[in-house]
């Protein structure tokens, strides 16, 4: 209860609530956004910017009530576009650079998707939130979310 008070408080522009909010949850999300960017000062950029995305739609938070999948999917979408924008100089053998290009083939689909398509994605792969929880916060029977993110895995699926 004491979130949905501290949610309450951030929709009127009460700063420091935001960040007690955002610092109950700070470490998780600080290590999505690392497994995303794979450098602490990658990250320590997406979180600043994503952060102030977060704040400035703060009352889409309060509606809803799930401050901790707000957050983390506006991280998401800031290091994914974050890193779309990203060239690599590094020196790749054949078997990083194979692996590289899936991940860039898989980041440019994941990137193509709609927003449900792409917020499904992110709630059970970057927050391993179950298919019930999902259901849940999407408003969804569990099957109807079982058999879209069936959906979105096939057409994300990366040519051998």
């Amino acid at each position: 209860m004491y979130q949905y008070y501290l949610l309450a408080q951030a929709e009127r522009g009460n700063i420091e609530a935001f960040w007690i909010l955002v610092e109950q949850c700070l470490p998780a999300l600080f290590n999505k956004v690392w497994l995303l960017s794979g450098s602490t000062g990658e990250t320590k950029l997406i979180m600043a910017q994503g952060l102030l995305v977060a704040w400035s739609q703060i009352q889409a938070a309060a509606k809803r009530g799930a401050f901790q999948s707000f957050i983390s999917r506006i991280l998401a979408e800031t290091a994914l576009k974050r890193l779309k924008k990203r060239k690599t100089d590094i020196q790749l053998d054949s078997s990083d650079q194979e692996v590289t290009k899936e991940a860039d083939t898989l980041l440019q689909s994941v990137l193509q998707l709609n927003a449900p398509e792409r917020r499904l994605v992110v709630l059970r792969y970057l927050e391993n939130l179950t298919l019930q929880e999902i259901a849940a916060l999407v408003g969804k029977r569990e099957e109807e979310v079982s058999e879209a993110l069936g959906a979105v895995l096939s057409s994300l699926a990366v040519p051998d």
